[in-house]
């Protein structure tokens, strides 16, 4: 999507937050929680901006914390219980194909291990972060337990974002477009990470199966 679409669009929708910011701020965060609208809805930039208008007296922060956070939460279950379907017809259509068996099966020990600790940060990978709902899902994260996360990783999210948007609020632009560098470096990080520990894991693989046989 042009940036410079988004940025017209956001000029335009500004002066409505006065009278529309929270149902502003709930339709942004709720379409960037879904994975088929998330890496266009800029729903981390309507909490800045509608929180700069509740530092001027138009907003209420501690609403517009709680709209963001409900929001979240509802769009991320949609993405969740798409999961959950799309899971088993993966399962099931690939069943007969050992290979990608075996792919879903590791994906499925990965969050049973890892899955907490994914969903309650990984809102913070911009660009990510709406597929990792659906994630849990296809690999049949107990609801329970994901929301267990969801809920405090959706409040930490917003209230960060509450804060900044509230005492920083007149350079949201800045802080958006660091926020968007920092989510990318810390995906590219992580992905480094995972890639070197998967080739050091087949590396002492490789080396263990030589010494048995010899």
């Amino acid at each position: 999507m042009d940036g410079s679409f988004i940025d017209r669009f956001l000029d335009w929708v500004m002066p409505l937050f006065s009278s529309w910011g929270y149902l502003i701020v709930f339709a942004g965060v709720f379409l960037e929680s879904i994975f088929l609208t998330g890496w266009i809805a800029p729903g981390t930039t309507v909490i800045l901006i509608g929180s700069f208008y509740a530092a001027q007296g138009e907003l209420n922060v501690f609403m517009l914390w709680v709209t963001s956070v409900v929001a979240a939460l509802l769009g991320d279950n949609v993405g969740y219980f798409i999961g959950r379907r799309l899971g088993r017809t993966a399962v099931e259509r690939y069943n007969d194909k050992p290979r990608l068996r075996k792919g879903i099966e590791r994906s499925q020990g990965f969050f049973a291990r890892y899955g907490g600790v994914t969903v309650l940060f990984g809102r913070m990978l911009s660009g990510v972060d709406a597929f990792i709902p659906v994630t849990a899902g296809i690999n049949r994260m107990p609801h329970w337990k994901y929301m267990a996360y969801d809920v405090p990783g959706a409040m930490l999210w917003s209230g960060i974002f509450c804060a900044l948007g509230y005492f920083f609020g007149n350079n949201w632009r800045t802080i958006d477009n660091i926020i968007n560098w920092l989510g990318w470096g810390l995906l590219g990080l992580i992905i480094l990470l995972v890639a070197a520990w998967l080739l050091l894991r087949r590396r002492r693989k490789s080396g263990g199966s030589a010494m048995a046989d010899d």
